[in-house]
């Protein structure tokens, strides 16, 4: 139970405080008092009228609940968590050609980014989300969308190749950012998946990670591959696949900078994961639907009912018992 006015519970409660210390004599004079006449005859007429003791303390018990109600109590509802939606959620996806890797066996890094991506999206029923795509250049493979379905088939559709060889992490989080900025979600989050470093792009991914963070998003990066990293398999001009070599001849491994991914995810208030196979990476995509839906969960309110009308009716219901005392016990002896 609390109260709307609580300094007015206060205040008024003074009232008859004050009114039972003056009864009592409290700041009266003192002074010897003598009978009259009159009240010496009373007495021997029968004294106090019945009752007259008792409808004192209703009146007064009467005028305390009637205070109390003027005070707008009010019941505290049990406390109750707002539901899981209101999440909007940006996908960053690494499409370079790094993601040709086969260190996710039988399956190319993006092969496995792929499917685990479609067994997170079938966990999700009520959150709004989206789909980036990033090499060289970053573009919006869909908008935020309820319409699971229409996003699985265009995460299907997305290859190694489709734009200019790079990866443009910083890119890619302006453009993650830019589909958020006007959500009006109670919370924003990008999930972006690389195995590489930023090497293109006009944005520095630090910068954009400061952006995203006063725009309010969280950012939730996961670095994909193996320590050490893995051959990378490439096209040659006769359109056979061959492993990637370096000037020298040796083979070439893409090399992921750990240090960015982990500052960006710093910067935003999210967190950096490391994939180094698939089972990992199904276990961070669970991780990152169980943190994000305890913070909203986390966010609680208390409803609050007024609950002063009951006071009243208890009052009127003590004024009512008066009036039958007055009718039944009330009533003077013939003289």
């Amino acid at each position: 139970m609390t109260f709307g006015f609580p300094l007015v519970l206060l205040l008024l409660l003074l009232i008859p405080a004050i009114l039972f210390l003056r009864r009592r004599g409290w700041g009266r004079p003192a002074t010897v008092l003598y009978p009259e006449a009159e009240s010496v005859k009373a007495v021997f007429q029968g004294g106090r009228r019945p009752g007259s003791g008792l409808r004192e303390k209703l009146r007064l018990a009467a005028v305390m609940v009637l205070i109390i109600a003027a005070a707008r109590p009010q019941q505290i509802q049990s406390v109750q968590r707002l539901s899981a939606s209101g999440l909007d959620i940006m996908l960053a996806l690494d499409i370079s050609g790094s993601m040709s890797a086969r260190d996710f066996e039988p399956q190319n890094r993006l092969q496995a980014a792929k499917e685990e991506l479609k067994r997170f999206l079938a966990k999700e029923n009520e959150n709004r989300l989206g789909l980036i795509a990033f090499a060289a250049q970053a573009f919006t493979v869909c908008p935020l969308t309820l319409d699971y379905h229409v996003l699985l088939n265009l995460l299907d559709y997305l290859q190694i190749g489709m734009t200019s060889d790079g990866t443009a992490i910083g890119m890619a989080i302006a453009t993650a950012a830019n589909r958020l900025k006007h959500s009006e979600a109670k919370a924003k989050v990008i999930i972006l998946l690389t195995d590489g470093k930023n090497n293109a792009g006009r944005l520095d991914p630090l910068t954009a990670a400061e952006v995203a963070a006063a725009l309010d998003m969280r950012i939730y990066t996961i670095g994909m591959g193996q320590p050490g990293g893995a051959p990378i398999l490439v096209k040659n001009s006769a359109g056979e696949k061959t492993l990637l070599l370096k000037a020298d001849g040796s083979v070439y491994f893409e090399e992921m900078d750990e240090e960015t991914l982990i500052k960006i995810a710093d910067i935003t208030g999210g967190k950096y994961f490391r994939a180094i196979d698939k089972n990992k990476l199904r276990e961070i995509y669970a991780e990152i639907h169980m943190l994000e839906h305890s913070r909203l969960h986390s966010e609680k309110y208390t409803s609050k009912r007024d609950v002063g009308y009951i006071f009243i009716f208890l009052a009127v219901l003590l004024l009512a018992i008066e009036v039958l005392i007055v009718r039944m016990l009330h009533r003077r002896l013939p003289a």
